[in-house]
């Protein structure tokens, strides 16, 4: 189901990533269309030289209203050698099912979904009658249109090396394989970290490039065609390069920041396969032709992180912002903060606020009149509308012995958006518009240290 290219195999991702490599979070963003790729290629591993740590986690995600559901689980190894030589390699297996909005507005009447016609060999076509997801399926009268077929399963792959060189310098090179069953990315990733000053100040500068091919399971439809109109294809692919510099500078001891800037342009096919878009009554409101959505071949996205990390005693205290542009006209901001405090002699706990919010792409629209003349691209994607999100989070650890550490996190996200519009036709004046999610997720995990 294309979950890399959809943003839900990012948001695990990051959740699982926090824990295992201790990265910030940023679930709500990967959540929103200002999700970019997660390359670690700019991370530092944390281990001390001489020892190998192997970290394993489980990670449970659930939507609401019996929406998508994900269980996860990542096992990693990171050996970091006396000399400052680092490898380190993971392994990620996704397993989901659930229901997910297919973009429509939601109809007073009952609604059917059928996917394109795929062409025979005799030159006939015949709707696709394929029963699982993105097939056939109806949808009750008032109900949001949802595709209770979802399913799919991810593995993914990434291995990492980190070099030192002469001068301060740090060469870190890796490669990502994700594999789906209707989704497939490659992606390599190069970075160069100096540091200067007695190490008080780091530069660094990197590299990503990712290659991604969909194979939607019901064919490629035309953009803005008619639901149920012959597929034009069978696959599309998809070309991802970016560029990420920063520096961390310490300020005291107990004091440091840290300031990195990402370009990233993408082309290619970028409209999601499986999503449609209503056309409806200019008078009454209700739907009158589904369509299949269409976004622009070319994206190009800009952040700014800045961060700070302070200790106080054995407490440190994390804020962060994140500010984000894309070519698609989406802007959003990122304000995290979290406390990371000790329980007794071997415990910690770590409470953490997040929120966010974006502006809507300049192509996303819930619905569009049919006697409207219909534009170059469509979507009626919700993470493409604008809202806000929070996300409450509580992870906590305990060292059992000097090698092993369990953990554990909790998190909820509240997403929310403009439900009603007064001034939509008819009965969609008091129709919820508003696809976005709310959802749990449960994190467990083990961390063991050879010295």
């Amino acid at each position: 189901m294309q979950l890399s290219g959809g943003g839900l195999a990012a948001t695990l991702g990051v959740l699982a990533n926090a824990l295992l490599a201790g990265a910030p979070a940023t679930a709500q963003g990967v959540q929103g269309a200002a999700a970019e790729p997660l390359a670690n290629a700019y991370d530092q591993t944390a281990s001390e030289p001489g020892s190998v740590v192997a970290d394993t986690a489980l990670l449970i995600y659930q939507e609401d209203d019996e929406r998508v559901r994900a269980i996860e689980t990542t096992a990693a190894v990171t050996w970091n050698a006396p000399s400052g030589l680092v490898v380190s390699g993971k392994f990620v297996y996704d397993s989901l099912t659930g229901a997910t909005p297919n973009g429509a507005v939601r109809s007073r009447f009952a609604q059917s979904f059928f996917p394109p016609r795929t062409a025979e060999p005799n030159g006939g076509g015949a709707p696709d009658t394929h029963t699982g997801a993105s097939g056939r399926y109806t949808v009750a009268p008032g109900r949001l249109p949802v595709d209770r077929g979802f399913k799919d399963t991810r593995k993914a792959y990434d291995l990492g090396v980190t070099v030192p060189l002469a001068s301060g310098f740090r060469l870190s090179v890796g490669g990502a394989a994700s594999y789906e069953g209707d989704f497939t990315s490659y992606s390599g990733r190069a970075s160069l970290a100096k540091d200067l000053w007695n190490r008080n100040t780091t530069l660094t500068l990197g590299f990503n490039y990712e290659h991604d091919s969909v194979r939607p399971i019901t064919g490629v439809p035309r953009g803005l065609s008619f639901m149920g109109d012959e597929a034009v294809g069978t696959a599309r692919k998809k070309w991802i390069t970016s560029v990420a510099a920063g520096i961390t500078q310490v300020i005291t001891p107990r004091w440091l920041v840290q300031l990195n800037y990402n370009y990233g342009d993408s082309r290619g096919y970028h409209t999601d396969p499986y999503k449609l878009f209503s056309l409806i009554d200019s008078a009454t409101g209700d739907p009158f032709y589904t369509i299949y959505e269409k976004r622009p071949r070319q994206r190009t996205r800009s952040s700014v992180y800045a961060a700070t990390k302070f200790a106080l005693g054995s407490a440190v205290t994390d804020a962060s912002v994140r500010w984000y542009s894309d070519s698609w006209g989406i802007h959003a901001m990122t304000y995290a903060l979290s406390e990371h405090a000790p329980v007794g002699r071997f415990g910690y706990v770590e409470p953490g606020l997040r929120f966010y919010r974006q502006s809507a792409a300049r192509f996303f629209a819930p619905f569009l009149g049919i006697d409207v003349p219909t534009p170059a691209f469509l979507s009626a994607d919700s993470r493409l509308s604008r809202f806000r999100a929070w996300t409450f989070s509580l992870k906590a650890g305990a060292h059992i012995t000097s090698r092993l550490e369990i953990y554990g996190a909790a998190e909820r996200y509240l997403q929310e958006g403009q439900r009603l519009d007064r001034r939509a036709p008819g009965v969609l004046a008091r129709t919820d518009l508003f696809a976005g999610s709310r959802s749990t997720s449960l994190i467990t995990g083990l961390r063991y240290t050879w010295r």
